[in-house]
């Protein structure tokens, strides 16, 4: 069961929604590069990254007899095949990982890990105005587990995001207790400051 936070849930159930679901891709280059397409009329920005306006479509999910998820296909427009020199340097992007994420345009802070999938790119065909990939099926090595880093003085939350729920006139945090504590905003802090003398430690 996918267990979505509360103002992703209440837009699911809208009947009618001001604002749009968008498809974000993201493939990750052999160089640790990254690029970025938002299947939409304009670009967005997402977790502080911008995601060019581009067209692709998703293809349907394939399963084997035994209900196993086994791959789909995706097509990228290839205008003026500007991305055939990344195929081409990258042996057709050819195990690269490949991320897609449903987000709701009025709610980008939101938590989406229930939304995301990953994928390895198994094959990939370039026509004049289309590429099409072929993704493996989502690689489970590849979530964070555990889902959360614990840091005693540094915060894990994204600025006025839903989890920060800072609402002052501040523009700007440092992300740290002593900032939290100068915006009155200690309560949201995202660190655990009782696990000190610990550099780091990965929690659950």
């Amino acid at each position: 069961m996918i267990n979505l936070p509360l103002a992703l849930r209440l837009e699911k159930n809208k009947l009618v929604s001001t604002a749009p679901w968008l498809l974000l891709l993201s493939v990750t280059l052999p160089d640790a590069s990254v690029i970025r397409l938002v299947k939409n009329t304009e670009d967005v920005t997402f977790g502080g990254n911008v995601y060019i306006a581009f067209a692709f479509e998703l293809g349907d999910v394939r399963s084997g007899g035994d209900g196993r998820i086994q791959g789909v296909t995706l097509k990228v427009a290839n205008p003026g095949r500007v991305l055939q020199p990344y195929l081409e340097a990258n042996d057709g992007l050819v195990g690269c990982a490949v991320t897609l994420a449903v987000v709701h345009a009025d709610n980008l802070a939101s938590d989406y890990t229930e939304l995301t999938l990953a994928w390895d790119v198994l094959a990939a065909e370039s026509a004049e105005d289309w590429i099409t990939f072929t993704l493996g099926a989502e690689n489970p090595l590849r979530r964070r587990f555990p889902l959360h880093v614990a840091i005693p003085f540094s915060c894990n939350w994204q600025f006025k995001g839903a989890e920060c729920a800072y609402a002052g006139t501040a523009t700007s945090c440092a992300r740290t207790l002593d900032a939290c504590r100068r915006l009155a905003n200690t309560a949201r802090f995202g660190g655990r400051p009782g696990i000190t003398g610990a550099a780091r430690f990965v929690g659950a």
